[in-house]
């Protein structure tokens, strides 16, 4: 398991150093260094899968696209040195990268050996993540045998999670902290209809074989409707096709797995974004380390009440909120990001509530009375 990242001169941040643990939320303003800080865990994975990490990075690639060396370089950088440190709590990786401004590949400027990071869940099987711009409905969805049979995916943009479920639905799911409460059927497909239920109730899910076409069809029915008929996703909002991938990669998720998900809050109502933060943190207690980029207050609000419920330990909980300061120089100044961490207590409280850290709601009432 992930324990701590380092970086320096990489593109907003001069200097960051982070520590992780089973869960961790990062939050706050835009452009100030949460998309930057999974960016750099994507640049590892791309270029560990291009079996190039032994000599450099590959800034473009299957994970992320960041264009060129002067794109990711820090604007005030000192020197023109890229360094990126991960380490977990048996290997770690410290890597300096030459800086080339035009180049889409930065070589190493030292060598490192990479043959012990293979046990690190960053660069073995159990590394997933999930974009934000995950697929909508569609009236079928691709498969890929080597994604869903040997890699275990549902895709960056959940473009396999239709043919990972079709394929294992029958599979009984691991980590037991994660099954609904009350249902005693622990199917991979059931647990997968039940927490589904929590954002449109009563949903059962169809998936249909699409001959040689070699793509997959969903289909979904809601208790309650008249008749008895099952509706293709195209029919059924984006909710269910934006929720889906994410919901299925908690469930299937592993002991010290590592997922990483943006925005898992998009296309949810309140109560769903709340039941996303419950399953969130139920898969962390499970032993799943779990990296989250969310904007919603009730995904917090669900890690919160499970701390609260003893659903999970808050000492695994790591939450970063990402915000700006002002640096005077000379009668000049420069904005740059600052992160404040405010600790979760076992009560549900945090430790303080830092300005802008979800309180717009409060500000919001304060303005109306």
């Amino acid at each position: 398991m992930i324990q701590r990242i380092k970086a320096d001169n990489f593109k907003c941040f001069e200097h960051v150093d982070i520590e992780f643990s089973n869960l961790n939320l990062l939050s706050g303003i835009n452009s100030m260094g949460k998309s930057t800080l999974i960016q750099m865990f994507l640049l590892l994975r791309q270029s560990f899968e291009q079996n190039a990490l032994e000599k450099g990075i590959y800034l473009n690639g299957k994970y992320t696209n960041l264009g060129i060396g002067k794109d990711v370089l820090y604007t005030d950088a000192k020197e023109n040195k890229i360094a990126i440190s991960i380490e977990d709590r048996k290997n770690s990786l410290d890597a300096e990268y030459k800086y080339n401004g035009s180049a889409d590949f930065l070589g190493l400027a030292k060598e490192i050996h990479i043959a012990s990071l293979k046990d690190m869940n960053l660069f073995n099987n159990g590394f997933h993540y999930i974009a934000a711009d995950r697929l909508g409905p569609q009236s079928s969805y691709e498969k890929s045998y080597y994604e869903v049979w040997e890699n275990k995916q549902v895709g960056n943009h959940g473009e396999y999670a239709v043919h990972y479920l079709q394929a294992h639905e029958l599979e009984v799911v691991e980590n037991e902290c994660v099954l609904y409460d009350g249902e005693e059927n622990t199917r991979l497909l059931k647990q997968v209809e039940c927490w589904m239920g929590e954002i449109t109730p009563g949903i059962s899910l169809r998936t249909e074989e699409y001959g040689h076409s070699n793509r997959v069809g969903l289909t979904v029915h809601q208790e309650g409707n008249m008749g008895a008929d099952y509706y293709t996703a195209q029919n059924v909002g984006f909710g269910i096709s934006y929720v889906l991938p994410v919901v299925l990669a908690l469930l299937k998720a592993r002991n010290d797995e590592l997922l990483i998900i943006e925005n898992p809050e998009a296309h949810l109502h309140p109560k769903g974004q709340r039941k996303m933060g419950e399953l969130i943190a139920r898969a962390a207690e499970g032993g799943v380390q779990i990296i989250v980029e969310t904007h919603s207050d009730h995904v917090l609000n669900g890690i919160r009440l499970c701390a609260k419920n003893g659903r999970i330990d808050p000492e695994i909980v790591r939450l970063y909120f990402f915000t700006r300061k002002k640096i005077n120089n000379d009668n000049e100044y420069k904005i740059v990001p600052e992160i404040e961490r405010p600790v979760l207590m076992p009560d549900g409280r945090l430790s303080f509530w830092p300005d802008g850290f979800f309180d717009e709601w409060d500000k919001a009432i304060d303005n109306l009375f």
